[in-house]
């Protein structure tokens, strides 16, 4: 055999070694991508899960023995709703997918609800390895399931009155307690939850509403009342001003005249007490004409008649 018969025996044996073990790492070869954890599945001799989540990046698996499953860890949205056009309904785009509880008094109510949740990267593997099926379809039995339970524990406590006005977000809370003590052991970690709509049957609503009308017409004939209440109060208030302040002059005219009925008094008591009578004596003389008085009769009582 010559040298160029055994170099091109030996190129297509290399050949043949090169495919052989490119095929081999592309079997081997497997890829997380980000966001996503995977589960090792073992299916030769020691079969079964391994506990160890794989991170992201690159993995090599046993080839033909090792099955490498992939979970995400974003952010997962359940979303179950009467309206057709909210949530992800696969082909079922037709399908009431609202959960319908009792109320305390076992009145039906339809109930839509969000649940934003993520999976706990380590227990990743123990979720697999209890179901055995896709997240989706955990979210839409098991979960969905916690959910009706949740609600149906907590809302059975509130009357549908309650549930449809005054105690919805104290109800929305027991439920997100409920499902958090439920859910997060198992690896399932609650971000949010929310109710977005309660229905009560419709002769419940109509009487919720007949009655928050009456409590606001009750309301608004309390604020006329104390309006007039308060319009009354000030008229009065001004009426007793009035009157307080006619009663003030009435009192300073009546002390005036008091006061100026003393200083005359005390005038005329000054006046009085300076008539001496030198003082008349004086006067007289001053107003005298220089003539003498004239006296008529006789034996009479004499009369002085005045020029």
């Amino acid at each position: 055999m010559n040298t160029s018969v055994k170099l091109i025996i030996a190129g297509i044996v290399i050949v043949l070694i090169a495919g052989i073990g490119g095929c081999v790492a592309c079997v081997k070869y497997e890829r997380v991508k980000p966001g996503y954890v995977g589960v090792s599945v073992k299916k030769c001799g020691d079969s079964g899960v391994s506990q160890d989540p794989i991170r992201s990046g690159i993995y090599w698996r046993e080839m033909f023995c090792e099955e490498v499953v992939m979970y995400p860890t974003s952010m997962q949205s359940l979303i179950l709703t009467k309206n057709p056009h909210e949530g992800d309904r696969g082909n079922d785009k037709d399908v009431d997918q609202s959960i319908t509880i009792n109320s305390s008094e076992g009145l039906g109510i339809e109930v839509d609800i969000a649940l934003n949740f993520t999976l706990e990267p380590a227990k990743v593997p123990s979720i697999y390895e209890q179901w055995r099926s896709s997240i989706d379809d955990i979210s839409h039995k098991y979960i969905r399931q916690t959910i009706r339970e949740g609600l149906q524990t907590t809302f059975s406590k509130y009357t549908a009155e309650e549930l449809y006005s005054t105690k919805k977000e104290e109800a929305r809370a027991g439920v997100e307690e409920f499902l958090t003590k439920k859910l997060t052991p198992m690896g399932f970690v609650l971000s949010q939850f929310t109710i977005n709509r309660i229905q009560p049957p419709g002769a419940v609503i109509e009487a919720i509403n007949q009655k928050v009308a009456m409590v606001q017409q009750a309301q608004r004939s309390e604020q006329e009342v104390k309006k007039k209440q308060a319009e009354a109060a000030q008229a009065v208030a001004v009426a007793e001003g009035e009157a307080r302040a006619a009663r003030a002059r009435a009192e300073g005219e009546a002390q005036a005249i008091t006061l100026r009925a003393k200083a005359q008094s005390e005038a005329n008591k000054v006046l009085a007490e300076s008539l001496t009578q030198q003082l008349v004596e004086y006067e007289r003389v001053r107003q005298w004409d220089g003539k003498m008085p004239i006296y008529l009769g006789m034996g009479a009582p004499s009369v002085l008649v005045k020029p």
